[in-house]
């Protein structure tokens, strides 16, 4: 995958800020990474301890610096060699035992969004039936998401891995609602308010219950006369919610405005600039990022960075740019779902990131020596010395790579408290 310089040393030539390759299996010793930066004497105690006589090094990713510097202290270990090869052994497992902590959160996180999800199907159904159970069960919906935001200040946006044919469209208004509710808590929104908006983003596609399967679930593009009869769901939706006595006008603003653009160009009332409620223009930024990320033919689904990028590159004329740059800041520098390769040349994915440390998010690794279900899953907070060196696009990483990452599933996206 690199082509960068490498040399191989004796075990006893080795110096603290090299960056090695012990190229032995996961299991065969006891550091977390087979190639990682020497930071102390006694990771060099425990390379020794290995039995290794040489190891690869990569001057260029060195820090010659602190070598030198180390080469010219003489350090006494405080500990044993064998003790020292111990507390690593112990450190990784820890490090295992973590990762299966963070490998819980998420099963339970998508367990609640698909419960979450299921909800949502049966009130968009129920609409035609049953509309005052549907209204009632959609505000306890909400209100339980809503009160998630305001109560909690260290939550984590997570993926979600949904298999291909698993993002209906009620997976959609789901990721709508919890993109929606994070970018509104950004701008200051706030109780009654916050609740009517995720109320609307959960129903905003109600409308397409009216619409006819031929249009509905066509794969290819729309011809004119079907673009017509799509571009009634709006109109279709707000008339359906208006059979609720007392349904709040935000919630009927965005179901029925939700695809109008700052610039007039949208439908169905072509309305331009502040004619657009900031409630509407919220939730037309995160249903069109959920649109690119999941689009219906998932040859054309984007990466979350090219879809953040694509928004404020040809759409930020259609958009309230402002409420771009705000989302994009909401959904960090490496959004989850982002491949990413590490200045160790590893591979992952990001699964979970913290809004107050945007840099370092959680990140899935592919190692082809560790089974998929027990795939590591680590804190980059925790290791300050792996940096994300660039997000990859699809082809930028081999199929296997793809496969075992889960890559080809489509995105979801929850919030948890960590």
């Amino acid at each position: 995958m690199s082509n960068k310089r490498k040399i191989k040393l004796p075990v006893n030539k080795l110096l603290v800020g090299f960056m090695v390759d012990l190229e032995l299996p996961w299991t065969k010793h006891p550091f977390i990474f087979s190639k990682f930066k020497i930071s102390s004497q006694s990771d060099i105690q425990a390379i020794i301890q290995l039995g290794l006589k040489d190891v690869t090094v990569f001057p260029d990713q060195s820090d010659i610096e602190i070598a030198h510097k180390s080469q010219s202290e003489t350090v006494i270990a405080e500990e044993t060699p064998s003790q020292i090869v111990k507390d690593k052994w112990k450190k990784k497992n820890e490090q295992i035992d973590q990762a299966d902590a963070y490998r819980n959160k998420r099963i339970n996180v998508a367990k609640k969004y698909k419960a979450h999800a299921a909800k949502v199907k049966k009130l968009t159904h129920e609409l035609k039936t049953s509309p005052a159970n549907a209204i009632r069960d959609a505000a306890k919906l909400v209100d339980e998401m809503a009160s998630e935001f305001e109560s909690h200040t260290n939550l984590f946006t997570n993926l979600v891995n949904l298999g291909s044919g698993q993002h209906t469209m009620y997976n959609h208004c789901m990721n709508v609602t919890i993109l929606s509710l994070n970018l509104a808590v950004a701008r200051g929104i706030r109780g009654e308010k916050l609740r009517w908006l995720a109320r609307g983003a959960l129903l905003h596609d109600v409308g397409k219950v009216e619409l006819p399967g031929v249009v509905l679930n066509k794969k290819a593009p729309l011809n004119k006369a079907e673009k017509g009869v799509y571009q009634q769901h709006p109109k279709l939706g707000r008339k359906l919610c208006e059979l609720v006595e007392g349904m709040p006008q935000d919630v009927l603003n965005i179901i029925e405005l939700h695809h109008e653009f700052v610039d007039g160009t949208g439908f169905p009332n072509q309305l331009a600039g502040e004619k657009i409620p900031e409630v509407v223009r919220i939730v037309s930024i995160a249903n069109i990022y959920d649109n690119l990320c999941n689009s219906a033919d998932t040859t054309k689904s984007l990466p979350p960075k090219i879809a953040l990028a694509t928004m404020y590159s040809k759409l930020k004329d259609k958009l309230d740019i402002e409420l771009i740059q705000t989302f994009i800041s909401t959904l960090g520098v490496f959004p989850p779902g982002s491949v990413v390769s590490l200045n160790d040349e590893s591979i992952g994915l990001v699964v979970s990131v913290d809004p107050k440390d945007m840099l370092n998010p959680e990140v899935l690794l592919y190692n082809p020596e560790i089974p998929r279900s027990k795939a590591l899953i680590i804190n980059l907070k925790e290791h300050p010395e792996i940096k994300i060196e660039k997000v990859l696009k699809a082809g930028e990483y081999p199929k296997r790579v793809f496969e075992y990452l889960g890559i080809e599933e489509r995105v979801g996206l929850m919030i948890s408290e960590n």
